[in-house]
C-alpha cells in the first residue's frame, strides 16, 4: 500500500500499513515521506525519518475505526492547541470523539546512545495553569479528560514539586492527578508522608515508585478530600476482631532485583472503600471498620527507604 485517502487528506509513502478486519479501514501505519495532514488542531506532520538515534519510529499515524486520528508521532516537535494553551509535542493522542487525549512534549528511546539525562536536557519548562495552581516545570507528559479537564501530569523522576492538598502541602515527585471536576485525586509523595486514614496515620510512601505512571499514583483522595488508598513500607498494622482473634498485616521482604544478595522491602497496599478496608493485593484481606479495631505501629526505619530524610517521621501525627 502506497496511497490512500484519509479523513485529513491523501497519505503517500505509506509502509507496515495495519488494516481493520472489517471494512478494510486503516488502523496504523509507517510513513516514508512527508505527509502534512490538515487537522483541528492544525496542520501537522507524521514522522517520516528515523534519525537512528534518539527518536522512535515504529508507527507514525494510528486511526480509530470511525477514521478519526488515534495517535500522530510528529515528524519535528509542533506547537498543538490544548485547554491548557499552545503547547509543544513530538507525539499526540486522541479520544474516538477527536478531542485530545494525552500530549509528550518529546518521544525519544533510551538506549546506550541516548540516555534519559541526554532528553531531560532537551526539555522545557512549561508554564501551567493547573487546578492546583500555576506549575512552571519540565514535564514528561500530559492526559486530558474528553472534556478538555487536566487528568493527570506527568513528572521527569529527577524533579518535585510542592502541592496544596487536602491533607496539607506535600512534596510530589513522578507525577499526580485530578478528578474532572479539578480537586486533587492523586500524587506521588517525595518522601514518606505520615497521612490521616480511617484507621489512624499511615507513612504513604513507594520505595519501588518509578514504574507507578501519574494516572495511578500510589496516594489516592476521595472526592471528599480522604484518603482512599496508599502504599506504606513503614506500618505494621494489627486488626482485632469482635471475638478477639488478630490479624497482622505489615510490608514485606523479597530478594532484590538488582543487587545480588541484597533484600528489598516489598511495600503493603491499603485500599478503603464503603466502610472496608482492604490490605495487599488481589486476594485480598478485607474488613468492617465499623466491627473491627486497628492498631498502628511504626516499623524501624530501613535504610533504602529514609535515605533521602523524612520530615515529620518522629512526629506522632504530622
Amino acid at each position: 500500500m502506497e496511497r490512500i485517502q484519509s479523513r485529513y487528506g491523501w497519505m503517500e509513502g505509506i509502509v507496515n500499513a495495519a488494516l481493520y478486519p472489517e471494512g478494510g479501514a486503516i488502523r496504523e501505519c509507517l510513513l516514508n515521506r512527508a505527509n502534512p495532514l490538515e487537522t483541528p488542531y492544525g496542520i501537522l506532520t507524521p514522522q517520516y525519518e528515523d534519525d537512528g538515534v534518539r527518536r522512535k519510529y515504529a508507527k507514525s499515524l494510528s486511526f480509530w475505526p470511525n477514521g478519526n486520528l488515534r495517535s500522530i508521532s510528529l515528524q519535528e516537535q509542533t506547537p498543538i492547541v490544548t485547554p491548557l494553551g499552545v503547547l509543544p509535542a513530538e507525539l499526540v493522542t486522541f479520544y474516538e470523539s477527536g478531542a485530545l487525549k494525552r500530549l509528550f512534549p518529546l518521544n525519544g528511546k533510551l538506549s546506550g546512545y541516548w540516555t534519559e539525562a541526554n532528553e531531560y536536557g532537551l526539555a522545557e519548562e512549561l508554564e501551567l495553569a493547573l487546578p492546583s495552581g500555576r506549575l512552571r516545570r519540565k514535564i514528561i507528559g500530559l492526559h486530558f479528560y474528553e472534556s478538555g479537564a487536566v487528568h493527570s501530569v506527568t513528572l521527569w523522576p529527577r524533579d518535585q514539586v510542592t502541592l496544596e492538598t487536602p491533607l496539607g502541602p506535600a512534596a510530589v515527585r513522578l507525577g499526580f492527578s485530578f478528578y474532572e471536576n479539578g480537586r486533587l485525586r492523586g500524587l506521588e509523595p517525595f518522601l514518606p508522608w505520615r497521612v490521616p486514614t480511617a484507621i489512624g496515620w499511615l507513612m504513604a510512601y513507594h520505595p519501588h515508585a518509578i514504574g507507578v505512571h501519574a494516572d495511578a499514583p500510589s496516594l489516592t483522595l476521595d472526592p471528599a478530600g480522604k484518603v482512599q488508598s496508599l502504599i506504606t513500607a513503614a506500618d505494621r498494622i494489627t486488626v482485632t476482631a469482635p471475638d478477639g482473634r488478630q490479624a497482622v498485616h505489615q510490608p514485606g521482604r523479597r530478594s532484590s532485583l538488582l543487587h545480588e544478595g541484597a533484600q528489598e522491602i516489598v511495600p503493603l497496599a491499603v485500599r478503603f472503600t464503603e466502610g472496608k478496608v482492604r490490605f495487599g493485593e488481589a486476594p485480598a484481606a478485607e474488613y468492617d471498620l465499623a466491627r473491627h479495631s486497628f492498631a498502628v505501629t511504626s516499623l524501624p526505619p530501613a535504610p533504602e527507604l529514609y535515605a533521602g530524610g523524612c520530615p515529620g517521621c518522629d512526629a506522632d501525627g504530622g
